[in-house]
């Protein structure tokens, strides 16, 4: 069975984790690694943390020469951040920081803090951060190489940006390859609103949300399952891809569009061809029909939430009982354009699991 855990905080010494259920002998290219890392800072939108950081992994276990052994694959990745956050975030002393009792109303300060019993927030956001999710795209990545190995290819792009569309009404495999190679490869105009959008978000201290899209080609039929529940593959893909913070809303392919459609709108149609063999015309299925692939382009859409560090609200001060301003934290204008990178790697690692799960596929 294909799992991974993670470990560490946000500005604790690094971020660690264990990816169980490789199987032994596949390559893995650390370089390619550090290189969807890399995308994941240099996106539009991003704050100061990203000037700090240099992410590339660190390979601990679990490689020899480049290729797996079978046993677990330990990665690490520094947080370089932690030299100005060693006293308050050292692992054996107390911390002489003061503590943050005024929880920030949009994160997972409050309930967490009530969940677990402690007094300070910082025990919280420290592990809720988004700063996990540099783990998260490292683990995508070796599943990414792996995928590729065997055809598939995957890629996202950034649709809309508040009230702005980017994105191309063609999702083709060209369209996405182009959004991979820039994030603003949408025209000359659309690129300068997006681009004078996040200043004046970086100006105001304001942040902006949109919808992002993942996209999947070249897969084989027949991946995931209709006979169980937790076997389908839309199920599995859309509670990954939710677990990415700021995620809010999860569709296959243009399903809210169809749903507000008017009674009769065309579905897919099974043909076949001497040289294709079978295959489908149309994509309304979006890749998936009964919890499984049909060959077609897989496609998701997710709704990205403004980060609500940049729109704090009011709060109460857990100390006090009175109203108070929330703490405030470094934050991107956008999450936007690094959640597009993450859900590849989310998307990556589902689909891989799915192929080993599959032994004929994988074989």
């Amino acid at each position: 069975m294909l799992r991974y855990l993670t470990a560490g905080e946000s500005h604790g010494p690094a971020l660690t984790c264990i990816i169980e259920g490789l199987p032994a002998g596949m390559r893995v290219d650390v370089r390619e690694i550090d290189a969807e890392l890399a995308r994941r800072q240099r996106v539009p939108g991003r704050g100061e943390r990203m000037k700090i950081e240099q992410d590339a992994v660190k390979v601990l276990a679990g490689l020899r020469g480049g290729v797996t052994l079978g046993s677990p694959l330990c990665l690490q990745i520094t947080n370089r951040d932690h030299v100005n956050w060693a006293e308050s975030m050292h692992p054996e002393l107390p911390s002489g920081a003061p503590k943050i009792t005024c929880p920030r109303p949009g994160h997972a300060d409050y309930p967490g803090m009530v969940k677990y019993g402690f007094d300070d927030a910082r025990s919280v956001l420290e592990r809720a951060s988004a700063r996990e999710t540099a783990l998260r795209t490292a683990i995508g990545a070796v599943a990414r190489q792996a995928l590729r190995q065997r055809g598939i290819s995957i890629y996202s792009r950034v649709a809309e940006l508040g009230p702005l569309t980017l994105g191309e009404t063609d999702a083709t495999e060209e369209v996405f390859r182009r959004a991979r190679e820039h994030p603003l490869a949408v025209g000359a105009g659309k690129a300068k609103a997006a681009e004078e959008l996040l200043a004046v978000c970086r100006k105001e201290a304001q942040s902006v949300g949109g919808i992002i899209e993942v996209a999947a080609f070249h897969l084989p039929v027949g991946l995931g399952s209709y006979v169980h529940a937790d076997r389908r593959l839309d199920g599995q893909i859309a509670g990954a891809l939710m677990s990415i913070p700021a995620v809010r809303g999860v569709a296959i392919g243009r399903a809210f569009a169809e749903a507000r459609h008017a009674p009769g709108v065309p579905g897919d149609s099974l043909r076949y061809d001497p040289q294709k063999g079978i295959y489908y015309e149309g994509n309304a299925n979006a890749g998936l029909a009964g919890g499984m692939t049909t060959g077609q382009p897989l496609l998701f859409s997710c709704a990205v939430k403004p980060i609500p560090t940049l729109a704090p609200g009011v709060t109460v001060d857990l100390a006090t009982l009175k109203e108070a301003c929330p703490v405030r934290e470094r934050s991107d204008v956008t999450a936007v354009f690094a959640a597009a990178v993450v859900a590849e790697a989310v998307l990556a690692w589902v689909l891989l699991a799915a192929m080993l799960d599959s032994p004929a596929q994988w074989s």
